[in-house]
């Protein structure tokens, strides 16, 4: 038995003789020196356990489209998911870009003091790409139920969204290039990501799908078919979005 005060040794009792601080049992201190004593159990965060999983797997799907992009249309329902992902990801790029220009460069119509809502604006170009997407795809998958091979929507979700994977690289070169003000460069690489999302990928898309089951209809008139559908729905989109905007303009003024 040992004094933790001030040393003393002695063989028994509860209580150093000197000091009358309580004794500790030299036995009991050699064992929990030893690993005797009991270590917490920490488990780890299921949470984040997922999250390492699902971005691990995402960095695996993005690494193998980069490796073989036109691979894609062979794994469709597979990618699903993984695509949905990328679509939600550029949309949320694309926002912040929008965000970042109405922010940094005001209307000449409104006070340069005019400072556009966040969530506004990131909400409204958010559920516009996924507008637009939903008319992409659904114009896909209208022209090849009737004209082209067999596909589920689900494996034309799962497509177009990988085949979204540059578009989205872009949309994030973009934005760092707005916010650090290189407007030029900013304004080009994000109207190049806009186009090749929504116009080059989808005709793309539709030609691969057409000549890979080697169909006797001609490529040329499901395209024709495909641009003739998403036109008139884009149409009909445009027609609400411009009543909306002007409604939102006119709201502004009144307010000034």
């Amino acid at each position: 038995m040992h004094c933790i005060n001030c040393g003393h040794r002695q063989s028994s009792g509860n209580f150093c003789a000197k000091c009358g601080t309580p004794l500790v049992n030299d036995v009991v201190v050699m064992e929990q020196g030893s690993g005797g004593a009991t270590k917490p159990n920490i488990q780890p965060n299921e949470t984040i356990e997922k999250i390492k999983v699902a971005a691990r797997l995402y960095w695996d799907y993005f690494v193998t489209y980069l490796k073989s992009p036109s691979n894609v249309i062979e794994r469709e329902e597979k990618n699903a998911m993984n695509g949905i992902v990328t679509i939600v990801i550029m949309a949320i790029f694309i926002g912040l870009s929008f965000f970042t220009l109405l922010k940094r460069m005001a209307f000449s119509f409104l006070a340069y003091s005019y400072e556009p809502s966040f969530f506004s604006v990131i909400g409204s170009s958010i559920l516009s790409i996924f507008i637009i997407t939903a008319i992409v795809i659904g114009s896909l998958f209208l022209t090849v139920k009737f004209l082209g091979p067999d596909h589920s929507l689900t494996s034309l979700v799962g497509i177009y969204g990988t085949h979204l994977i540059p578009s989205t690289f872009l949309a994030l070169i973009a934005l760092l290039l707005l916010v650090i003000k290189a407007y030029v460069f900013g304004n080009f690489l994000l109207s190049f990501a806009l186009l090749l999302a929504f116009l080059v990928v989808p005709l793309f898309i539709l030609t691969k799908l057409v000549k890979q089951e080697a169909l006797t209809l001609d490529p040329l008139y499901c395209v024709i078919v495909y641009v003739v559908i998403f036109g008139i729905a884009f149409s009909i989109f445009l027609m609400f979005l411009g009543d909306s905007m002007t409604g939102g303009i006119i709201s502004q003024l009144d307010a000034f």
